[in-house]
């Protein structure tokens, strides 16, 4: 029986994600580690590049080289207030003091070492930029992995963000223009290590020219002012529709130091800038880069209470190649190269209970991260026992000494409240991956989008038709550089297309979605968004662990 504080921790971090974030974070390898790698994923080799940092070597093929207040129970709410309440329950939560890392540091026999701390990978504006939470790569070290996606031509950069071990990766993608200098997608925190490989980028290809960022996503903005204030040389984009919570904060506050022509909102074509600020700048006309890098800009779609959801494809035609935030995305069994390049939260989150010694293996890796995946789309997996509190805190002093280091800066006192029975979460990651089949993540179909389907639709249809020749994706999150079509883009929103009549089913199975929905119910009901206009027969609320209680 799930305890009622654990509950009504989970939908009000739900809440505070999605409607006040909308939607919704110098290292050495072994050589023995870089083999085991290269033979237990689909990703290529690695190879050292510095000290501080390694880079994952080129994937590509022959085609690639050529080219207001409401009644609820008798109280009258306030809906801003509501949110900081749901903000204040999440973190509230959470906020418990951590085991020292000298504690863990005592113990030489860790099935896997902590990484060595260095300047180069810390970045000090982690826990003001992002939120009070205890976040991964935020006030810990924030490592980055570089990936040649193409040649000469476009690169990725990873790090991860999550909270509670929870982590995936967070993606910045950097082209290189016809006409020299380097155009950059979505920037993610300029650690030291980070502005290295900027700068190796730029000495062979030219300076950062444009800096753009296509969400309106916390996780994308924390990062974007404190990257853009390291090129001041460079153009500024955003992405139409930017706002803030709880402050309504000029757009400034984005902490851009860039100002007149250099900081400007990506243009649609008829319609006005949404932020006052850019419509002098309106008279620049379109970017200059648009010959190489085409968009479609989707919303802003506007919530009842505060906040909007908006993001822009763009599609780079020399490549083929399609560049997203959220609205798609693909996993399979394999952890990503910058979730591997620290493992402790993949044994984490291998273990079944607390207790639980597990090796350093593949397949723990694996198990690891399809449970990290689980909670990472569905917050709340059918599939796990939640351990009453005491009885947490009584386990936690029994976790074996090799195991102490797992959870050193991201979880609270260590902290395992919950069991998994062996693999049968499998079939459950398996609904959800489809052997790395694209979709639109649950948290976005469930509680956002499905509010707009039809403005939604309409983008993709236009992504469709004006990008028919994408042959491969980039999204912000998890699975990177992925093979796919315009059909294959389309088929990711199909959710949206269900109907009474012609259900279409969310791709996590039904058990999985129960928390997801009484999120949603709970949104209607505080009228932070308006209902959702899409039918999926709401199987979520007839089954899962939250059916009996309604």
């Amino acid at each position: 029986m799930i305890t009622y504080t654990f509950r009504r921790f989970l939908v009000a971090l739900i809440v505070a994600v999605a409607a006040l974030f909308a939607p919704t974070e110098c290292f050495l390898i072994s050589d023995s580690m870089c083999r085991m790698y290269a033979e237990t994923t689909r990703f290529g080799e690695f190879s050292n590049r510095e000290s501080s940092s390694f880079q994952v070597m080129p994937r590509f093929n022959e085609d690639d080289k050529m080219e207001s207040p409401h009644l609820i129970s008798g109280i009258m709410w306030n809906r801003r207030k509501i949110l900081q309440q749901a903000a204040t329950i999440a973190t509230s939560s959470l906020l418990m003091p951590h085991l020292p890392a000298t504690a863990a540091s005592s113990v030489s026999s860790f099935v896997v070492p902590s990484p060595p701390s260095s300047p180069s990978t810390t970045w000090p504006l982690g826990k003001v930029a992002f939120s009070l939470l205890p976040l991964a790569g935020t006030s810990t070290r924030r490592a980055t992995v570089e990936e040649t996606i193409i040649p000469d031509t476009m690169w990725t950069h990873d790090q991860i963000q999550g909270i509670v071990n929870v982590n995936v990766p967070v993606r910045m993608t950097t082209i290189r223009l016809k006409d020299g200098g380097l155009w950059v997608h979505n920037p993610v925190a300029p650690t030291p290590q980070l502005l290295h490989m900027m700068k190796c980028l730029e000495e062979k290809y030219g300076p950062v020219k444009h800096i753009v960022l296509g969400t309106v996503a916390l996780e994308h903005k924390a990062t974007f002012g404190p990257f853009c204030q390291k090129f001041p040389q460079a153009t500024v984009w955003v992405q139409p529709g930017q706002w803030s919570f709880p402050l309504d904060l000029p757009i400034d506050a984005l902490g851009v130091t860039q100002k007149g022509k250099q900081f400007r909102e990506l243009p649609v074509p008829g319609k006005r800038a949404t932020n006052s600020v850019f419509r002098a700048s309106e008279k620049y006309g379109l970017p200059e880069w648009m010959d190489e890098i085409d968009y479609e800009v989707l919303g802003p779609l506007e919530f009842e209470s505060v906040g909007a959801f908006s993001e822009t494809a763009f599609f780079h035609k020399a490549t083929k190649t399609l560049l997203v935030t959220d609205t798609v995305v693909s996993v399979d069994k394999n952890p990503p190269p910058i979730i591997q390049e620290d493992p402790r939260a993949l044994l984490f989150h291998a273990r079944d209970n607390i207790t639980e010694i597990v090796a350093d293996t593949p397949e723990n890796r694996q198990r690891g991260w399809r449970r990290m995946v689980q909670f990472g789309l569905v917050f709340f997996p059918s599939q796990i026992t939640v351990v009453p509190a005491t009885e947490a805190l009584k386990e936690a002093s029994k976790i074996d000494p090799s195991m102490k280091n797992l959870g050193d800066g991201a979880v609270p006192l260590n902290l395992y409240p919950w069991a998994w029975d062996g693999n049968s979460d499998e079939r459950n990651f398996e609904a959800i991956s489809e052997n790395g089949a694209l979709f639109c993540p649950p948290i976005l179909t469930k509680l956002i989008l499905d509010r707009e389907p039809q403005k939604t639709l309409e983008w993709v249809d236009r992504v469709t038709q004006r990008f028919a020749a994408l042959k491969r994706i980039v999204p912000c999150h998890l699975n990177n550089y992925i093979p796919a079509t315009a059909k294959d883009f389309s088929r990711a929103f199909e959710p949206l297309r269900s109907t009474p009549t012609n259900l279409r089913p969310q791709r996590p199975l039904a058990e999985d979605l129960s928390l997801l929905q009484e999120a949603s119910d709970l949104l209607t009901d505080l009228k932070i968004v308006g209902p959702s206009l899409v039918c999926d027969g709401e199987a979520a609320r007839k089954v899962g662990r939250f059916a009996s209680q309604r």
